[in-house]
């Protein structure tokens, strides 16, 4: 071998060892770069949080600075538009002085008004046309549809009107209106509109107050108005125009006053972010807004962000050296210790064992070579724990020195065993006896035969042994109340059905199921809903008998078991006292709730030999006692049969029905009660099975709401909706809304509001056009109401519906929170809205539905004298027989009766 190869050898044959120890030792390693790490972490965290708290501070000041900016910006903006509206005020002095012979013409020209910002002025008659104006062309042109125009005549009152970026007619730019009302008769209260006069201003009028020194090349200003539409903006020295906004969506001024950072992508087209402060002029209906550029404001902070960064960079970089360096110091005396304690640790090792205690015992005889007891020849440190001892203690002593009696015996025993077998392992229970050492509840005990000795190992399984049993019990009980469970029960009735077989006796298995449980769940919670259950089940357990069993098989289904039954009279007795249970309310969340159970019973034999059989015949017979009107008891019967398959065969009818598209959709007009046309229809389904005609919605929406086909029919409805709104727009007639009601499981097993963008999208229909009724009860179930999906429907147009009002336990805060359209009243208050202090209620809701901005439709009007009423009542809407039976669609949306329409008053 060459030597340099020798050398190489050699040298990784001495590596090995030392990085064996360094693998062994890898925390011992890292400790001084972990220091490092923390104190890097340490200068980092107070770096950055001081250039945090420095940021969040600069732009606090920003903010400030911004809002004082804004209430400069509106206090000269309002000054600049009181000055305008004197001059209004003194031109229709001038007017109504002069008897109307005002003349505007050459005011421009001889500076009486300034070209820069006023783009004209002029005087309207009563009928819109130009009597005067700085701009002679256009006297005696009409002006008359103009909103500046239209909305004085429709007002009446003497007030400034601002109008949103309009087009000059005559100068071809973009324009502001200012107008004042002209009133003949003066300004007395009663005078007559007669005209307005018209002062209109460039976008720059609004934005002259820019402060360069300040907002620099990228700052900005506008103004807009309360409703959303910007009246003029400027940014550096460039003023923009409706046409080409610079402002991209409305600023979100929700209070009066206020400032925001807006990201520039969304908010500006130079995508520049900024601090932009807003300040509400409610008596002009106008906003004024100023905004700082964040990176031009924010320079000096960078600056020193930069400077802050870099030293943080180099701190850094020496704690990692330190680091290095502290590390190979640390490691190498390490080593050299480790060197010196390998031989204690080798002999160490071989004769501990970190997880079990050791021991070496020895037999020892009689004169007959019986064996009478055994000595601890050797043990581990471990071994000696265990018993609470140290090992010399133990090394050189008899078993009888330490055990008495049967405890002695037992050990002997498991010895001899493995002296004559050669092994003994058992997992053994130690439990808390005084007569042992041993401090374990459980252990596992395994001696092996080493020639004339025994190598006994001792393991300490308590806490792996308490875990099974853990597991063990709660496979085999419900988490929620304690009772066992599923599993238990599929474990347990073979076995009492075999013990009932044997002693010749009877056994009853109790199918239970609570009534109105869903109700309480939807609208309390689940909270509510699991405390419920654990009441049920502690009073089901006080019910029965002592050795009957309660089980919870999930929901809100119970089985109880009863053993040891004479026949039907000690079942009767027990179904009874548990039905007996439930007659005092449950107290939840400060009220008491009314619950009942349905009890179906199955015996054995007479019902079935196995427990598949017992548990289904028994929640047959409790499937009959909720069906027939629930709160009882039944025992099984074999006629029961035929009631489940007849709702399994109507349930296949459905699926094919909605395979075969056999649903069709009838429409009923809600009418104007005031005016008497039809405002709205409601979409009604109807079943066209064959052979049976059509079939009504109560007849078949329970069964589809049961099994989920529910989702599948709403989707059909909706789209024949649709359809039919794109046939009724063919000839251009002006349509109205059709409302379609919505299932809790549409929003719970479907994405409802992909399923309205698509259908939209696919019709092109406007989403105006279609509303959503959802019940005040299923609307309030946990989860539906509070979602997001019912304000974006909102979003998207669609109008939502509360339906059936008054039968569920909606609050007014939740109204108030949900933001709904319209409010349906349900017939069942309209019916008896004749009776006595039977429209006291009707009115109510009237008054809540609109102090909450909604419009109330009565369903079920059947007559002229409740249409009358609901009419005098304030109620905008109604719908029911009195004004049309649902009909099926024809070439045009059906309409209302209009024979009741009340007369109407010309105008003057």
């Amino acid at each position: 071998m060459p030597a340099g190869t020798a050398i190489g050898l050699v040298a990784v044959n001495h590596l090995r060892p030392f990085l064996s120890f360094l693998r062994q030792r890898l925390p011992l390693l890292l400790l001084w770069p972990v220091i490092a790490v923390l104190a890097g972490a340490v200068l980092w965290a107070v770096v950055l949080g001081h250039l945090e708290d420095e940021q969040r501070d600069r732009q606090a000041e920003l903010a400030q600075q911004v809002e004082a900016y804004t209430s400069s910006f509106a206090t000269r903006t309002r000054r600049s538009i009181g000055d305008t509206d004197r001059l209004l005020l003194l031109l229709r002095h001038n007017w109504a002085v002069s008897g109307g012979l005002t003349d505007l013409a050459g005011t421009i020209e001889a500076g009486i008004f300034s070209t820069h910002y006023i783009a004209g002025v002029g005087l309207l008659d009563r009928n819109g046309v130009v009597l005067t104006s700085s701009h002679p062309p256009a006297v005696g042109r009409y002006f008359g549809d103009r909103p500046y125009f239209t909305e004085h005549r429709r007002t009446g009152a003497d007030r400034l009107y601002v109008s949103g970026p309009l087009e000059g007619e005559l100068s071809k730019r973009e324009v502001i209106a200012f107008s004042r009302p002209l009133l003949a008769g003066g300004v007395m209260p009663g005078s007559r509109f007669g005209g307005i006069v018209l002062l209109s201003v460039f976008p720059s009028f609004f934005t002259q107050h820019y402060a360069e020194p300040i907002l620099r090349d990228y700052g900005f200003v506008a103004l807009a108005g309360t409703d959303g539409v910007l009246r003029a903006s400027r940014s550096g020295n460039t003023i923009h125009t409706a046409r080409k906004p610079f402002l991209l969506a409305p600023v979100p001024a929700a209070a009066a006053r206020g400032v925001a950072r807006l990201d520039g992508k969304r908010w500006f087209a130079d995508g520049r972010t900024r601090v932009v402060g807003w300040q509400r002029m409610p008596d002009l209906g106008l906003v004024g807004i100023v905004g700082v550029d964040e990176y031009s404001a924010l320079e000096g902070y960078r600056g020193e962000r930069r400077a802050a960064l870099n030293a943080a960079w180099w701190n850094t970089a020496w704690l990692t050296l330190a680091a290095l360096l502290a590390t190979s110091f640390y490691m190498h005396a390490k080593w050299k210790r480790h060197q010196l304690e390998t031989v204690r640790a080798t002999y160490r090792l071989a004769t501990e064992d970190a997880g079990e205690g050791f021991f070496i015992n020895r037999p020892l005889r009689d004169l007959h070579g019986t064996v009478t007891d055994f000595e601890v020849v050797d043990c581990n440190q471990y071994g000696a724990d265990m018993f609470g001892k140290q090992p010399r203690d133990l090394i050189g002593h008899r078993l009888s020195e330490f055990y008495k009696g049967e405890v002695f015996r037992r050990a002997c025993a498991r010895l001899c065993e493995a002296l004559d077998t050669g092994l003994y392992d058992r997992e053994l229970p130690v439990g808390r006896a005084p007569d042992t050492l041993l401090k374990a509840e459980w252990i596992r005990y395994k001696a092996v035969r080493a020639g004339d000795d025994l190598a006994v190992t001792i393991r300490d399984i308590s806490e792996s042994k308490a875990h099974l049993t853990e597991l063990e019990r709660r496979g085999n009980s419900d988490e929620l109340t304690g009772l066992p469970n599923r599993y238990w029960i599929q474990q347990y009735l073979p076995q009492a059905i075999e013990r009932a077989r044997d002693s010749g006796r009877a056994l009853a298995v109790l199918f239970i199921d609570l009534d109105g449980f869903k109700t309480v769940n939807d609208v309390l919670g689940h909270a509510a809903g699991d405390e419920l259950l654990r009441t049920v089940a502690k009073r089901l357990t006080v019910a029965v008998r002592p050795l009957d069993h309660v089980v919870r098989l999930g929901g809100d289904e119970f089985v109880v078991v009863l053993e040891h039954v004479k026949g039907a009279d000690d079942v009767e007795h027990v179904a009874g006292r548990v039905l007996g249970a439930f007659r005092d309310g449950f107290h939840l969340q400060h009220s008491t709730h009314v619950l009942g159970a349905s009890i179906g019973i199955s015996l054995f034999p007479e019902h079935g030999d196995d427990a598949q059989t017992l548990l289904k015949n028994a929640d047959i017979a409790m499937y009959s006692a909720k069906t027939e009107g629930k709160g009882s008891y039944r025992f099984f019967q074999s006629r029961f049969f035929e009631a489940i398959r007849t709702r399994l065969e109507t349930e296949l009818e459905l699926r094919r029905a909605l395979d075969l598209h056999q649903f069709v959709v009838h429409y009923q007009p809600r009418v104007d009660l005031a005016g008497g046309g039809t405002s709205s229809m409601e979409a009604l389904v109807r079943w066209e099975r064959p052979g049976q005609g059509l079939t009504g919605p109560d007849r078949f929406i329970p069964l589809l709401e049961e099994t989920g086909l529910i989702v599948q029919l709403g989707e059909q409805v909706l789209d024949s909706v649709c359809r039919q709104l794109v046939e009724w727009a063919a000839d251009g007639t002006t349509l109205v809304p059709v409302s379609v009601n919505v299932s809790p499981r549409q929003f719970s097993q479907s994405d409802i509001l992909a399923l309205f963008r698509d259908v939209i999208e696919r019709y092109g229909i406007d989403p105006a056009l279609l509303e959503i009724e959802v019940t005040e009860s299923s609307m309030m179930q946990e989860g539906i109401g509070e979602s997001a999906v019912f304000r974006q429907l909102r979003e998207l147009g669609i109008k939502l519906c509360i339906d059936d009002f008054g039968t569920g336990y909606s609050s007014l805060s939740q109204l108030q929170k949900l933001h709904f359209d319209v409010l349906k009243i349900d017939r069942a208050f309209v019916l008896r809205i004749e009776h006595p202090d039977g429209d006291a209620l009707i009115a109510s809701m009237i008054a809540m539905a609109h102090a909450l901005g909604m419009k109330v439709v009565a369903e079920g009007v059947e007559s002229r004298k409740q249409m009358q009423l609901l009419r005098t009542l304030g109620c905008d809407e109604g719908q029911g027989y009195f004004f049309s039976h649902p009909v099926p669609p024809g070439e045009r949306q059906p309409e209302g009766r209009r024979e009741f329409q009340p007369p109407i008053t010309p105008k003057p």
